[in-house]
């Protein structure tokens, strides 16, 4: 096999980020880039629309494994290309359409049944015993989490887990949203300034980012299609292929409704972590492009509660998939 053809097969072949060994494989790529003749701009380029996962890599990154091979074996190609291999590169765009079909072709017939053998945690409740088993499983006792409906904003609705657990195991009414990340238990100030006990001021620990589709995906779209709907069943193949693409997902909830929710395990250091990795590079560089629901981005974002009923649906939400590791090793 000629040089040109190992590289074209390792690229196509790159492992995803965030646990599948992307980090590794950059540098082997650019080894075979430069033994090959093809130049360190267009092996630049080629990492940026192949890399896929959860964990974003960076435009240092790639420039550093790139700069590494070209200087070991490109004979100079590097610095007489004329390509400023730093953190400034301009990244090159990423095919978000071409990402988004792998990750369907990977998830391909997918239903439900797959994602229950998929979960690292049996699911052998009925839907009525989930929301006291997911808080058992993600939270810890002591962890203050928002659960009610949109429209409540009290103390009242902020209590520790161990708290709701005993309150759902004496009968209370599941209410029908959550926000994942755990609370301060204190008023923080919304964005247009009102005081509220579910504000992003208010998150004491950014672990989790919502992740649902609002419709279908533009990169799907045909010339002159507009978005409408996603199928339930598509949304269960793009999280079944997302799982086989590791995603450090820590549960799938269906909203009782017509989507899927994921909970993305980030573990943001804080508030400007969050904004800086989470919102501008998470989103906005990879999750948005393949179709995610931009207004999902902010912290205390709500999402569906399992072991809620929608008595207007006649359905559940509930756990699809659960794992307290986040996907992570």
């Amino acid at each position: 096999m000629s040089a040109a053809a190992r590289y074209a097969e390792a690229l196509a072949n790159l492992p995803a980020s965030g646990g599948g060994g992307c980090h590794a494989a950059l540098l082997g790529v650019a080894n075979l880039a430069a033994i090959a003749g093809v130049t360190a701009e267009q092996c630049a380029s080629d990492l940026c629309s192949h890399v896929h996962g959860a964990r974003h890599v960076s435009d240092g990154e790639i420039n550093a494994a790139v700069a590494k091979a070209f200087d070991e074996h490109g004979n100079g190609q590097r610095r007489a290309c004329g390509v400023g291999l730093s953190r400034s590169t301009a990244r090159p765009k990423r095919d978000a359409g071409k990402m988004l079909r792998g990750i369907l072709d990977k998830g391909d017939g997918a239903r439900e049944a797959e994602l229950w053998e998929l979960s690292p945690v049996r699911l052998d409740w009925p839907e009525e015993a989930d929301a006291t088993r997911l808080l058992r499983i993600l939270y810890k006792s002591t962890d203050r989490v928002f659960i009610g409906t949109r429209y409540d904003s009290d103390a009242e609705h902020v209590r520790t887990a161990a708290d709701w657990i005993a309150a759902f195991e004496t009968g209370a009414a599941v209410p029908e949203h959550i926000i994942p990340n755990p609370l301060r238990g204190e008023p923080g100030m919304t964005k247009d300034g009102k005081q509220s006990f579910r504000a992003d001021a208010c998150v004491a620990r950014f672990r989790f980012a919502v992740l649902e589709f609002d419709s279908t995906p533009l990169p799907l779209l045909g010339p002159g299609e507009t978005p409408g709907p996603w199928p339930r069943e598509a949304q269960l193949e793009f999280w079944a292929g997302a799982l086989v693409f590791d995603w450090p997902i820590a549960a799938l909830i269906d909203s009782g409704g017509k989507s899927i929710h994921a909970w993305l395990t980030v573990d943001a250091a804080d508030a400007t972590e969050w904004a800086a990795v989470v919102e501008s590079r998470l989103f906005g560089e990879f999750l948005v492009p393949l179709g995610v629901d931009a207004a999902c981005k902010n912290e205390a974002r709500l999402s569906r509660m399992p072991g809620h009923c929608r008595r207007e649906k006649g359905r559940w939400q509930r756990v699809l998939y659960l794992n307290p590791g986040g996907g992570n090793p």
